[in-house]
């Protein structure tokens, strides 16, 4: 019987790093601001955060979207509970305050619930060879289908014609199998 190994034989490839870049600047303009505003401890701040949304084990654009929503609104949830701490006094603020918590905590976890069901999808899938080869290629075609429209509207050309988007063509995928990498190593290790 064949032991299963505990990590990929090939790492994975790094997440694209567009959707890093947007995926940070997402969660610190949601995270709530550091209680006193210097920047160490706003870099402090940052650097939990980034490695809470790490922990989350995020594989490809999805999961790491999934992630930062995950761990910013858990980030939220703990400043109105503070807020509730700070002012105790007032009970009907206390009272929104607390409703404003609970439904920060239930968006988390709703959230982290997506999240590890979208993982489990996806190793589900990687388990199937033909899947993780087709996946891939899917992959490619819409990534390049959407950047050639944003090269669109990046030069001025989507303003300057009227009616729908560009509909990329269709085009049939590869067999089973078959290597559809740019760089020649097989796609086993693509993110999702």
């Amino acid at each position: 019987m064949k032991e299963k190994q505990p990590y990929p034989s090939r790492p994975r490839p790094p997440i694209h790093s567009r959707s890093c870049t947007t995926n940070f600047y997402t969660l610190t303009g949601l995270l709530p601001p550091p209680l006193d505003g210097s920047p160490e401890a706003l870099r402090a701040r940052n650097h939990a955060a980034v490695a809470k949304v790490a922990a989350l084990l995020p594989v490809g654009a999805s999961e790491l979207d999934l992630a930062t929503h995950c761990v910013a609104a858990r980030a939220q949830a703990e400043e109105m509970l503070r807020l509730v701490r700070q002012n105790e006094n007032d009970i009907g603020l206390v009272l929104r305050l607390n409703a404003q918590y609970g439904s920060m905590v239930r968006t988390s976890l709703a959230v982290h619930g997506r999240l590890m069901r979208v993982q489990a999808v996806r190793q589900k899938r990687e388990a199937i060879e033909g899947a993780v080869n087709q996946d891939a290629w899917a992959q490619h075609i819409v990534e390049q289908s959407m950047l050639a429209v944003a090269e669109l509207r990046t030069c001025g050309l989507e303003a300057a014609r009227p009616g729908a988007a560009p509909v990329a063509v269709p085009v049939a995928a590869p067999a089973a199998g078959v290597d559809v990498s740019v760089s020649g190593t097989n796609s086993r290790g693509v993110n999702f």
